[in-house]
């Protein structure tokens, strides 16, 4: 299968399974020939009312109907990520979130609220990265939960060379030679692993999958129902864009085919457009509603065809390359796929500390393991917190806020170095704390309003 590929290749063939090898070599393949930049920018537009329709067209259904659509749903997070951006060791699910219950017991606490409304047995499917698995069964095996969780852990392939291409190797490089090759990988996992059948045996037919650091991914039967009376094979939650969100992946119509826009496609001299908000408005939440039973007869007729995406990393003074997929872009191998436009509310996601101190402050109310936006608040948008790179680490996030601060009423939190509260503490408006040149120590009950402090 892999003739003519060298001793390195000769000796992967012992350590992964062919089928993994014709996976990763199709993605070498699609890598050595460069990413596809669009060729006519003109040609392409913004997506028309019946290919990303809104959430306000979707109607409401009875309760009779969403008994029995919950009866055929699966809930799936993507489990792969560790917390290092944040410091922490293990599986990013496991971060303490509110009342001392993590992402993945919040995610649970969903589910079983649900199966206890409706009577259901909700399955929960948690794809791990060799990363986050043992340690995510572990944390599972100390709880009861009222419906099956089916854990399973997604392929891992070697890292390349950048020079050569040349896969690292195990003998030299241990685990470090290997990643996990990202959350597209999970249609391949599902299919090999006999998960997908054996779901689709038990009755159910479509699946929710999203981001396990997203607290706003939460079981919609609106959406559900519209999955189930309209027979949508595959549907991605999009959200509109701001500041923050100029560069996610975007959904975009040519020749009235839906297709996904990842930044990687856009050429050089229209990164500014694709950036805009004018002619992209909505960006990619990786909200993924999935028909089971459609995913199943397509991978019969043949692999997903995804688009390559290169991560390069340094291992000591190796430069290495690490090629993955995303769950999002087999959006095009399915004919009538669909983008939806949802509320902001639907995504929540914490990649740094900035985001942990929003999800863990009075803005959110929790209610049955969701969060929910504080009405107090008068405005709409979430304020803006940048920490600063001290704070990043959750050790001195969780030193520097003992107790989260009320930010019912704040704008902006700009903090830099060493800043401590001692106690509870009342931010509104614009705040700008400094601790680079001495640590800034803030007492206990203190009110601070549009005002910049310095330790």
């Amino acid at each position: 299968m892999l003739e003519g590929k060298g001793p390195l290749w000769d000796a992967l063939d012992k350590l992964l399974e062919p089928s993994q090898l014709n996976s990763y070599w199709e993605m070498i393949s699609q890598f050595r020939q460069g990413p596809s930049k669009i060729q006519d920018w003109d040609s392409i537009k913004s997506p028309d009312s019946e290919n990303l329709l809104d959430y306000s067209r979707l109607p409401s259904p009875d309760a009779s109907k969403t008994a029995r659509q919950l009866s055929k749903l699966v809930v799936g997070k993507l489990n792969g990520g560790m917390g290092t951006s944040m410091g922490c060791m293990g599986p990013k699910s496991l971060v303490t979130v509110r009342n001392k219950k993590s992402f993945l017991d919040l995610i649970l606490e969903q589910v079983e609220n649900l199966n206890r409304e409706w009577k259901q047995k909700i399955p929960v499917l948690l794809m791990n990265s060799f990363y986050t698995h043992e340690e995510t069964q572990a944390h599972l095996n100390t709880l009861n939960f009222s419906s099956e969780i089916i854990g399973f852990q997604q392929n891992k392939f070697p890292r390349l060379h950048a020079e050569n291409l040349d896969p690292l190797t195990p003998e030299k490089w241990g685990d470090q030679a290997y990643y996990p090759p990202g959350h597209g990988d999970f249609f391949q996992c599902v299919s090999q692993q006999g998960i997908l059948q054996r779901l689709i045996d038990e009755g159910r037919e479509i699946l929710f999958m999203s981001n396990a650091d997203n607290l706003g991914a939460v079981v919609d039967p609106v959406i559900l129902n519209y999955m189930d009376e309209c027979n949508i094979p595959f549907l991605m939650e999009m959200t509109p864009k701001t500041s923050a969100d100029v560069k996610g992946g975007t959904l975009y119509q040519q020749d009235e085919k839906l297709k996904l826009l990842e930044i990687a496609r856009v050429p050089d001299d229209k990164v500014d457009d694709f950036c805009d908000h004018n002619k992209f408005k909505v960006f990619n939440t990786n909200n993924i509603w999935v028909n089971l039973v459609a995913l199943n007869k397509r991978l019969n007729q043949a692999p997903l065809n995804l688009t390559v995406l290169v991560n390069q990393k340094t291992l000591g003074n190796t430069p290495v390359v690490q090629l993955e997929t995303a769950i999002g872009s087999a959006l095009e191998c399915f004919e009538g796929a669909v983008g939806l436009t949802v509320s902001r509310e639907r995504f929540l996601p914490v990649k740094k500390t900035d985001d942990l101190l929003l999800v863990r402050s009075n803005l959110f109310n929790l209610d049955k393991g969701q969060l929910k936006r504080n009405p107090i608040r008068k405005s709409q948008q979430l304020p803006k917190i940048d920490l600063g790179d001290f704070l990043q680490n959750i050790e001195n996030f969780q030193n520097s806020f003992p107790v989260i601060p009320d930010i019912v009423d704040l704008e902006e939190l700009l903090i830099k170095g060493d800043v401590r509260f001692e106690g509870m503490a009342s931010l509104k408006g614009k705040v700008n704390l400094d601790g680079l040149k001495k640590a800034l120590v803030l007492p206990s009950e203190i009110l601070i309003a549009d005002e910049s402090l310095q330790g």
